[in-house]
């Protein structure tokens, strides 16, 4: 169900910055779409907004506890907005927070195991669906798929979050 590659002519493809972005596009909006039943089932029962959910993540990938206002700084919202967010997550056991030692104005937060364990499901059926999209393609298509991916990867964080990729 991924969209195919316009064709310019009998022997070429359009690769053009523009052709090659609405593929991509097309391409994630399809992943999207097969992987939605997987989400929504982990998702299922839930009492989360989005927010509570994008800061989960946010904490997910720290590797040591936030201050509320670094929290705000990452989600892009006001202080006020990130408190409500973690004294939420906190009520549903999803985050801790606790005094700083240096400052006690300042509260750290991080994901309690609970919080960890939604993440990681959240994350497995991310990748879920992609494994389903890749097992629909032929040895030969998972070889061009792998080979156009490479020099993306191969970038890793050396590229700008500004350049797109």
């Amino acid at each position: 169900m991924i969209a195919r590659v316009k064709q310019t002519s009998a022997t070429s493809v359009d690769s053009s910055v523009d052709a090659v972005t609405e593929d991509v596009v097309s391409f994630l909006s399809n992943l999207k779409k097969s992987g939605e039943a997987h989400i929504l089932g982990v998702a299922a029962g839930l009492d989360l907004t989005f927010s509570q959910l994008r800061a989960m993540f946010v904490l997910a990938d720290c590797q040591e506890e936030l201050a509320v206002h670094e929290l705000a700084a990452r989600l892009g919202s006001s202080m006020a907005t990130s408190g409500r967010v973690v004294q939420a997550l906190s009520r549903a056991e999803m985050v801790t927070r606790r005094e700083d030692e240096q400052d006690r104005r300042v509260k750290r937060v991080r994901l309690t195991e609970q919080g960890r364990v939604l993440v990681a499901g959240f994350v497995h059926a991310h990748r879920e669906a992609v494994r389903e999209c890749v097992e629909s393609l032929s040895d030969r298509e998972r070889e061009q798929l792998s080979k156009a991916l490479s020099p993306i990867l191969a970038r890793g964080d050396q590229q700008n979050a500004a350049d797109g990729c």
